[in-house]
């Protein structure tokens, strides 16, 4: 800075206020200063000068001396890499500037191809690794043993790089990227169940409370009884993470002690009264927590914004460890009576709310239809996309079908959201559905509905990345109009970039 200091005070109050003459600096970078700034207007001359000393700034610096021994070459490659074209020209345009949606959907092409990345991107693609864990798994087979070696060197990149695929089993689970020993235990799973369970017991003490929470999802394949003393003990974890992931897997456990303990519990406040002819289910809250509130997970405090009142707030909490397969069998009723029931009750939030919960930790079909078919708004103050994505991809299309023929004023928009909230990253929308949604757009797109349509115009490259392959040239030859606003003609010009990307990459799967 002392070289920038003399030119600071002119820079920034301007020349016009403060006409002085420039400084001179010693040495060939000061003559080369004088020589420069002859021009006799102040501003021009400050710029010149400014100009000079960037230069030889850069010019001169040095990097810091490495005092380290030199680290091993980097092992021999085996994949080939992409080859200068197109599809790498379409890659690089997506590492700079397309959507994350695009760039996994580019490593997944490319691991189909059975290439790795050009060298030159490893960093770029490392940096983007490092700042997505969704992009990671994606990221690992194309990064090749050179891109492997360079994640190894650099602190930032380490958790992104991992071990190499061909490395023994223990190394990976040993030495592993956390999103390798993740892949492993699933595969140990799958295999050998007790032998992943016993392997990730022993490992629980080591991991933060983040990965113990995660790792302890793979346990829901293959979930069976031998499982829940395991997961019993873990409701006492000091992590309230990895405390809601045993809990959400013991509901899994129906006939486990923890959710029948909950169930008998309910079971004392529910009540069936006669009603003329017919008998009729009633609930109370709680008037206190139970003497073990705190050994069954019962002792949540309530925040002090929340909308529920105390009794409320227990009710919630017991309601949200019992079983949704509990309720249809004590009451006689199935998911959309007990909907409607409950949306009749004094404790309606409290109800909805802890069948919400139970529901993202053990889908049933039947309770996501039921609430998608008549969604209890004043309950419940989530999006429908969060249900949505519970249900498989055809179940949930028929719902946005549904959606997009009603042809309701913002239907489109609500439908492309919960699209993209709901379908999972690389997974593309059907032939039928992508139709439906170009056939909805292109009008908007070809009139001037998408001057004033911000939310929509935002969501299109994104939208782009989840239409089906066969849908895609209809929106590449929309025609452009002579009087397109800048900010139109960028988002249209950003999603036949994406359309372009994709085709690209495509390419490579066809192969």
């Amino acid at each position: 800075m002392s070289v920038w200091t003399p030119l600071l005070p002119q820079a920034m109050v301007g020349t016009d206020r403060q006409a002085q003459a420039l400084p001179t600096w010693p040495g060939e970078v000061g003559a080369l200063v004088a020589a420069s700034a002859t021009s006799g207007q102040p501003a021009t001359d400050l710029l010149r000068a400014a100009t000079v000393l960037a230069v030889c700034s850069l010019a001169g610096a040095q990097g810091a001396t490495w005092t380290q021994p030199l680290p091993a070459s980097a092992p021999e490659d085996h994949l080939p890499t992409l080859p200068p074209g197109p599809v790498q020209s379409a890659l690089v345009w997506t590492l700079q500037e397309g959507p994350a949606s695009l760039q996994q959907q580019a490593f997944a092409a490319l691991a189909h191809a059975g290439l790795r990345l050009p060298t030159g991107l490893l960093p770029q693609a490392l940096a983007l690794g490092r700042r997505s864990l969704a992009l990671r798994p994606l990221l690992l087979p194309v990064l090749g043993e050179r891109g492997l070696w360079l994640a190894a060197q650099n602190e930032e990149w380490r958790h992104v790089g991992g071990v190499s695929a061909e490395a023994a089993d223990e190394a990976r689970w040993q030495e592993g990227s956390f999103e390798q020993r993740r892949a492993f235990l699933r595969q140990e799973r799958a295999a050998d169940p007790a032998a992943a369970r016993e392997r990730l017991q022993a490992a629980l003490t080591e991991l933060p409370a983040q990965e113990r929470a995660d790792l302890l999802t793979v346990l829901a394949d293959g979930l069976g009884a031998d499982d829940e003393p395991l997961l019993d003990s873990l409701r006492a974890d000091r992590s309230r993470e990895v405390r809601q992931a045993a809990l959400a897997l013991l509901l899994r456990l129906p006939n486990a002690a923890h959710p029948t303990r909950a169930a008998a519990r309910m079971a004392a406040l529910l009540k069936q009264e006669r009603a003329l002819l017919r008998k009729r289910w009633t609930v109370d809250a709680p008037t206190e927590l139970p003497a073990d509130a705190k050994a069954d997970n019962l002792d949540t405090p309530r925040p002090k914004n929340d909308t529920l009142g105390e009794r409320a707030w227990w009710l919630y909490q017991l309601v949200r460890q019992v079983p949704l397969a509990w309720w249809t069998t004590h009451t006689d009723m199935d998911a959309a009576e007990l909907l409607a029931w409950g949306l009749g009750t004094d404790w309606a939030e409290a109800l909805l709310r802890g069948w919400r919960d139970v529901l993202f930790a053990a889908p049933e079909a039947a309770w996501c239809e039921a609430l998608l078919d008549r969604w209890p708004a004043v309950s419940l103050r989530d999006d429908p996309a969060s249900v949505l994505a519970l249900l498989p991809l055809a179940a949930r299309e028929r719902h946005w079908l549904r959606r997009l023929q009603a042809n309701e004023l913002g239907g489109l928009l609500t439908v492309v959201q919960q699209v993209l909230a709901a379908n999972p990253p690389g997974q593309s929308l059907s032939p039928t559905l992508s139709a439906a949604l170009v056939t909805a757009l292109l009008p908007r797109l070809q009139g001037q509905a998408l001057r004033d349509d911000y939310a929509l115009r935002a969501l299109l490259p994104e939208l782009c990345c989840a239409l089906h392959q066969d849908a895609l040239p209809a929106l590449a030859q929309v025609p452009r109009q002579a009087d397109e606003t800048p900010s139109i003609a960028q988002a249209l010009q950003t999603m036949m970039q994406v359309i372009a990307a994709r085709q690209a990459f495509h390419s490579l799967t066809r192969t």
